[in-house]
């Protein structure tokens, strides 16, 4: 869940007939490709730095703590995790888009740990205090 360099070239692998791996080169010989899925621990805090070195947004999401450990519903959580997805797209600064994405703003507070780890001095630019 990290997103790691292996991480990457796998995702890059599934998704074409002939690739190099980690560990050796791969042919699909005309399989199908795959989409990379996403779960475990993920929520909008995460995605956009988990994007970013992916490379792509091209994944399937199956965030359920990430949508479920949302503040304010896992509707909202759902929301948060697509508000990321823009943010990422933007190549906007997580903390000045959070200001104008209320989902995604209280992604921070659903998150703390991700938060505190992630994104230093969030509580005072978003104005959260404990």
């Amino acid at each position: 869940m990290e997103g790691g360099a292996d991480d990457r070239n796998i995702a890059y692998m599934i998704e074409r007939d002939s690739a190099d791996g980690p560990v050796y080169h791969q042919e699909w010989f005309g399989m199908k490709p795959t989409t990379p899925i996403i779960s475990g621990g993920m929520n909008a805090l995460r995605l956009p730095g988990f994007f970013e070195n992916l490379g792509h947004g091209n994944v399937i999401n199956t965030s359920g703590g990430g949508s479920y450990g949302h503040i304010d519903s896992p509707a909202a959580g759902a929301k948060s995790l697509r508000q990321a997805y823009d943010c990422w797209m933007a190549k906007a600064d997580p903390i000045e888009f959070a200001k104008d994405h209320n989902e995604f703003a209280r992604a921070f507070e659903s998150f703390p740990g991700d938060a505190d780890a992630l994104y230093e001095g969030w509580r005072d630019k978003l104005g959260v205090h404990k």
